[in-house]
């Protein structure tokens, strides 16, 4: 037992860097506070869903979860392969599983692993949850045995939900419609766990498809796998001369973004599926982070729908999908999720919902829908930029700065309103700028949006320019 450690779960999981940070003996630990989590409830004789995506020594994460489910007489699915989460969270649903355990540093650097709690619902563990988790790592003894033991105790079934999953994602779109578009596309999984899920959903679509980075590659081609980084994917223009879109997703598929003639972000990406939703007939609110687009205000406000703006991370939208408050929410960062499939962004959904809307519309570009979309709404434009601070002493009296930080303009810009359900946002008439703590690295993100590219750089720049002077 290790004592005096401290684990946390950030946004969207604990991660840390393998072999340093992030250890076989730490993951025991958080997967005993776990399993002690799930018998408290109630569920453990439904069994845990277990997933791992394809970075290295995940798989070896992954058993090392299974033993110690196994030491507490709780069954596990263990996945026959590196999966996306969001599959691994569809299986819960369908399994009806007590939760899922999955092993992913989703878009971080190769060099970083994690582990991510999805309970029984299939979306992402809440914080009362992860709180209640936290508290009894730092004093949990694991128990734990061989997998051997466990599948002579019948305490291990082996599953593969690909097939399953990708005959209900293709039953959610108009499959008809992308037949009769023949559209020809590029799919970018950055070598991750979409690998043969995303570019296998589109071929049974109907769509042309030309493959890049689709090799396992523990080092993600020397590069992070974050497709809403445009330099992460900026080799994709090499590769776009015969294709009319491109599509990205990350380490673990729960996020996306695209490229045509150039990088199109998911701040772009959210009005364009939404206006799409609306032509196919679907009606419902929308919810946000407060670090996304505002452009999803002005559609559906002009549609007649309510627009929900929450904290970020994708544990704070999913309730408004569990109830049926929103028909779709989004992030920045390139996670959607929809009412009617899991409570969990889809990367993979995601992308097929964008070919969908090129069909729908009868266009061959994502620019042509862009353009549709900016002669009925203001476009916006957006930029984000971050500050690493490692000390956490001077992270903590930033953030303390940052609380009593309230100027009466920006820019020139007269601050209209000031939020601070994450991070402190300025909203002005002309834009908006947002400066908040990561929850799952030791930065200060800056994101600054308006109507003007020169001005939404300017918005940037004081943010940045404020968190140094503040540090």
């Amino acid at each position: 037992m290790v004592t005096g450690l401290t684990i946390r779960f950030g946004t969207d999981g604990w991660r840390g860097v393998m072999d340093k940070d992030f250890t076989i003996d730490r993951v025991k630990m958080v997967a005993q506070a776990i399993a002690e989590y799930v018998i408290s409830r109630g569920l453990a004789r439904y069994g845990i869903v277990i997933g791992y995506d394809s970075r290295k020594g995940s798989e070896q994460y992954a058993k090392a979860c299974v033993e110690v489910l196994a030491g507490n007489c709780i069954p596990a699915y263990v996945m026959t392969r590196d999966t996306p989460t969001p599959v691994v969270a569809f299986a819960t649903v369908k399994l009806r599983a007590g939760g899922a355990i999955m092993i992913t540093a989703s878009h971080n650097p190769p060099e970083y692993n994690g582990i991510k709690f999805i309970p029984h619902y299939g979306g992402p563990a809440s914080t009362e949850i992860t709180q209640e988790i936290e508290e009894q790592i730092s004093r949990v003894k694991v128990s734990s045995i061989s997998i051997s033991d466990a599948d002579k105790k019948g305490l291990i079934a082996y599953v593969d939900f690909k097939e399953e999953y990708i005959g209900w994602i293709l039953s959610l779109i108009d499959v008809d419609a992308i037949r009769r578009a023949n559209l020809k596309v590029l799919v970018n999984p950055l070598h991750g766990s979409t690998i043969g899920f995303l570019d296998e959903a589109l071929v049974r679509a109907g769509c042309e498809v030309k493959r890049m980075r689709c090799e396992k590659d523990y080092f993600f081609g020397g590069k992070t796998p974050d497709p809403t980084l445009p330099e992460m994917i900026d080799d994709m223009i090499f590769f776009m001369q015969d294709v009319n879109v491109g599509l990205a997703t990350d380490g673990d598929g729960d996020r996306a973004s695209a490229y045509s003639k150039t990088y199109i972000s998911p701040n772009t990406l959210f009005p364009i599926l939404l206006k799409s939703m609306l032509t196919k007939g679907i009606r419902g609110g929308v919810v946000r982070t407060v670090a996304t687009t505002h452009m999803i205000d002005e559609v559906a406000t002009k549609n007649g729908l309510k627009t929900y703006e929450v904290p970020v991370g994708f544990k704070n939208i999913a309730p408004y999908l569990l109830m049926g408050e929103a028909i779709m929410g989004g992030e920045e960062s390139g996670g959607f999720g929809y009412k009617w499939h899991i409570p969990e962004k889809d990367g993979v959904l995601t992308c097929l919902y964008i070919i969908e809307a090129l069909a729908l519309s009868g266009k061959r570009r994502l620019e042509d829908l862009i353009d549709e979309i900016g002669k009925e709404h203001k476009l916006m434009h957006s930029l984000r930029g971050k500050v690493r601070i490692v000390d956490e002493r001077r992270l903590q009296v930033l953030k303390d700065a940052l609380d009593g930080l309230e100027p009466d303009s920006i820019e020139g810009l007269h601050v209209e309103r000031i939020s601070k359900i994450d991070g402190v946002k300025f909203i002005t008439e002309k834009g908006w700028l947002l400066i908040r703590p990561s929850g799952t690295e030791p930065v200060i993100r800056v994101y600054a949006e308006s109507e003007k590219p020169e001005l939404t750089k300017r918005l940037l720049e004081w943010g940045l320019k404020k968190v140094n002077e503040l540090a």
